[in-house]
């Protein structure tokens, strides 16, 4: 079967994603897209996925690769308090990327995007020696509203989280141990997390101090508040430990031969919420901490990790 042409493949596209809103301009299918612009502030953010760095393809299909770098986006639009609206998805295709996966590749994106209305309006399309995809999504905060940055945090903040993180580690390390049947649901948290956008949205209208999404580790990503704020985080791990599913995680843990704490602590791609708030806790989120004078971060009842969480560029990984 011969490779079909750029024109071919944006044709395919363009039947998955033509359908935008009525509010749009000009969407899909020209030399560029217009979008409507309010008075509002606009929000933007942008995730890169690469094979072999990111992703292997005998592990993850199509649909799962897009819908995960998608909710990738998403996430760092809602921890800053926005509602996401638009995105451009550019992807490099290897040469053996038939057109059956690049529409399910599609069909990722969009079902993950269909989730909180946000619509893909362009991008575009270029070969590669392998799979590489990239997302950019806008998204707005209206005018009575502010964004939550990470340098909100205040001494005496409460940390709260939307939900357990490590499922995603879990999930990787059971891939990794070829048990992926034995441990099912946790493989398919790594493949396609579930992102809690409501409790984001939630955090939001509690007027959080401070928000960020957790990529890359639950520690990584309270150094980045802590370092941005100027403050200290004190995270208690039995609080931790009173979680949901936290004692099934465990069991995993040890059944995989892994650290229960490296996974929650260290393991990243769970995009679960963590904030820091003066105000009423929101329904459903669960309190792990407080804001304290000083620098870093301490883990009460854990002793230190060798990394605070996945990083680029870096030998400690």
């Amino acid at each position: 079967m011969s490779r079909p042409t750029e024109g071919e493949m944006i044709a395919e596209l363009s039947q998955i994603f033509g359908a935008h809103s009525i509010h749009l301009p000009v969407g899909i299918g020209d030399d560029a897209a217009v979008l409507p612009i309010s008075n509002s502030h606009t929000v933007a953010c942008a995730d890169m996925a690469v094979e072999g760095v990111h992703f292997k393809r005998e592990w993850s299909t199509p649909h799962h690769i897009g819908s995960k770098l998608t909710a990738a986006n998403l996430a760092d639009i809602f921890a800053m308090g926005a509602a996401p609206t638009y995105l451009l998805v550019t992807a490099a295709l290897p040469a053996d990327f038939t057109v059956v996966e690049l529409r399910e590749l599609a069909k990722g994106i969009k079902s993950e995007a269909d989730k909180v209305g946000a619509v893909v309006v362009g991008g575009d399309l270029s070969s590669g020696a392998q799979l590489a995809l990239s997302i950019t999504a806008l998204g707005t905060i209206g005018e009575d509203r502010r964004p939550i940055l990470r340098s909100g945090a205040q001494i005496g903040d409460r940390v709260i989280l939307s939900g357990l993180t490590g499922e995603s580690a879990a999930g990787l390390a059971a891939l990794t141990a070829h048990r992926a049947e034995e441990f099912k649901e946790i493989v398919e948290h790594y493949k396609s997390p579930e992102v809690n956008y409501s409790m984001a949205k939630s955090f939001a209208d509690a007027h959080v101090n401070s928000m960020i999404d957790i990529s890359d580790g639950l520690l990584s990503e309270a150094h980045h508040l802590s370092n941005s704020a100027g403050v200290g985080l004190r995270i208690n791990s039995s609080q931790l430990r009173e979680m949901p599913y936290f004692s099934e995680l465990e069991r995993e843990a040890k059944s995989l031969g892994c650290d229960i704490w490296d996974w929650v602590l260290t393991g990243g791609e769970d995009h679960v919420f963590l904030a820091t708030t003066s105000s009423e806790i929101p329904h459903g989120a669960f309190v792990i901490g407080e804001v304290v004078p000083g620098s870093g971060v301490e883990v009460i009842g854990v002793g230190p990790r060798r990394s605070t969480g996945f990083t680029h560029f870096s030998q400690d990984k």
